[in-house]
């Protein structure tokens, strides 16, 4: 009873993978590096009962070089999901979800597109600089299955005004111009193979970029800058002998030399501030083209590559992040593309993208198109981080420009850590400018500087003198205030009184200024003090005046000054002004 189940079990797995391929016709185009394969499947389902799902097979050669498969319904625009899986009898096998069952008896009609790499062998492998490049393509006249075909045939495209030196006969075939024509062929039986090999012209440079390095820095402060640093290798037939500079100008092929002139790369139409260097510096041989819907920029490397020669550049520009990066609450979601559009049919060996999220994200996750391997995550300090950002690493093998679709990150970020940075500069600036006023403010030295000290003492003794010198003038101002008062109230007492105190301040602050120039000679020398006695003269004349000034007050019959009196203020102001040039001389 359990044999029975088991065999039932094993005839419902094998019956839901039966079909027969009516028509298979199959396209190769083999015009550039690339080569593109498409074909037409029409199915027939002879299960029995509906099935959901069909298997498509590649010979050895075609999963070798595969980069990019798709299937789809023929005349429909979704694409089905394709997988993996097990290798059977020398094919590679890709199942495909058609999603709606097909009932039994019923056909369907697949449109598959295969993108290979690195498939076509340069031979001669080595070239001289006027010859043509020729290289061969290895497959098989009759399409891989694993179902029986009823009827099949295969297309080669070949290089447009190319020459064709040999193809494979497998009748019934056909060479025509640019194009090698295989079957019908009818009945062909699960698993059949026939290898054929076409020798043809092409003189597409094979340029393939060893490596691409895609880094993505996310600001919430309103921009997402791009760089990408290319290493492109030239792997198509090698350069036999000596370049030639005017062999190249001259030589009539043009853009048909088989050599990487130049290249146009297309990046998005809200790019700006757009550059492009290699190690050296700016290359200047470069032009942007604003188009409606993208930014092309037209590149042209110092030198043109030959089969072996390599070359590296670095690729930038700033795009609006309102365009890309889009939000909701604390939940952000950051949606560009893996790579650029570098050139038409690049084949990049090595692709390895990194977003650079903002300092303190959580919870992120990535959404791609496609399998890509993700690295562990990195952390990145920049200006103004305490623990760096956040670096999410995708990396994938084997990548041409169908791989070329958008992503998405998505994460969360508190609003207020926007204002963090802002903080800390300001906190930065502020510690500084503190640090700095108190130490020019601060004596920090250990051991004393006797130049400094001098100084200082001298200074401390000028600024006593000073104080003197101001203490006698506002004598001098209040004898006068007094006096322009008596006028008005003709009282001679306080006149009197007014006198002696102007005479008991200005003794007090000679008898100071004689203790101070006595301490100055000590502090700071004896030219310094002989000068500073100048300071008990330069008032003799104008004290010497004073009962002149008092008399003539009593005696003046106004309240405007006369000219005695006048001419004491005078005297009162110029003795000052000499006294601040001795001060200033000292």
């Amino acid at each position: 009873m359990r044999l029975l189940l088991v065999v039932a079990l094993l005839g419902a797995v094998f019956a839901e993978d039966e079909w027969k391929a009516v028509n298979v016709d199959r396209t190769i185009d083999a015009t550039s590096q690339i080569v593109k394969i498409s074909t037409l499947y029409s199915f027939e389902n002879i299960g029995a009962g509906p099935q959901s799902k069909v298997s498509i097979a590649l010979t050895k050669e075609e999963v070798a070089g595969l980069s990019h498969i798709t299937a789809a319904i023929d005349g429909t625009k979704g694409k089905l999901k394709v997988a993996e899986k097990p290798v059977d009898r020398d094919l590679g096998v890709y199942e495909v979800d058609l999603r709606t069952p097909i009932a039994k008896g019923a056909k369907v009609t697949l449109r598959v597109n295969l993108r290979l790499t690195q498939v076509l062998e340069p031979l001669p492998a080595k070239i001289a600089q006027s010859e043509n490049q020729f290289v061969v393509l290895h497959t098989s006249a009759y399409v891989p299955s694993r179902y029986e075909t009823v009827t099949q045939k295969t297309t080669i495209r070949t290089t447009q005004g190319g020459k064709l030196l040999s193809a494979t006969t497998v009748s019934p075939s056909k060479q025509e111009t640019e194009r090698v024509s295989y079957g019908p062929y009818a009945n062909i039986p699960a698993f059949e193979s026939k290898p054929i090999k076409v020798h043809y012209e092409n003189n597409s440079p094979f340029v393939v970029a060893t490596i691409v390095e895609r880094y993505i820095e996310v600001s919430h402060w309103g921009n997402i800058a791009v760089e990408e640093y290319v290493e492109l290798v030239h792997k198509g037939a090698e350069l036999d002998g000596p370049f030639s500079r005017i062999d190249y100008q001259m030589d009539r092929r043009g853009r048909r030399q088989p050599a990487f002139q130049q290249f146009t790369t297309v990046l998005p139409a809200q790019a700006k501030d757009i550059y492009y260097r290699d190690e050296i510096g700016n290359i200047s041989t470069s032009a942007v083209r604003i188009r409606a819907d993208s930014v092309d920029v037209e590149i042209r490397p110092r030198f043109p590559l030959f089969g072996g020669w390599k070359t590296s550049y670095i690729i930038g520009y700033n795009l609006p992040s309102e365009e890309y990066l889009y939000t909701k609450g604390n939940q952000y979601a950051l949606k560009t593309k893996l790579f650029d559009h570098i050139f038409s049919d690049i084949v990049v060996e090595k692709l390895r993208t990194k977003v650079l999220l903002p300092e303190h994200v959580k919870r992120v996750k990535v959404v791609t198109p496609y399998v890509v391997d993700r690295r562990p995550d990195e952390l990145k300090p920049t200006y103004l981080d305490t623990t760096g950002r956040l670096v999410v690493v995708l990396e994938k093998n084997n990548v041409v420009s169908d791989h070329s679709q958008f992503f998405t990150v998505t994460y969360e970020f508190n609003h207020m850590d926007m204002l963090r940075e802002p903080l800390l500069a300001a906190a930065f600036f502020f510690s500084l400018f503190f640090v700095m006023i108190v130490y020019s403010r601060f004596d920090f030295t250990i051991s004393s500087d006797p130049a400094k000290e001098a100084e200082e003492r001298s200074q401390l003794s000028l600024e006593k003198l000073s104080k003197s010198v101001d203490s006698k003038q506002a004598a001098y101002e209040a004898l006068i205030d007094a006096a322009q008062h008596y006028k008005s109230t003709k009282d001679e007492a306080e006149l009197q009184e007014a006198k002696k105190t102007f005479n008991e301040t200005r003794n007090q602050e000679n008898s100071n200024l004689t203790d101070k120039i006595s301490a100055l000679k000590t502090d700071v020398g004896i030219a310094a003090a002989e000068k500073a006695a100048e300071l008990l003269k330069y008032d003799k004349a104008v004290c010497d005046s004073v009962e002149n000034y008092i008399k003539a007050v009593e005696k003046s019959t106004t309240k405007t000054a006369g000219p005695e009196e006048q001419q004491f203020v005078n005297k009162v102001k110029d003795a000052r002004i000499r006294a601040d040039n001795v001060l200033a001389s000292i």
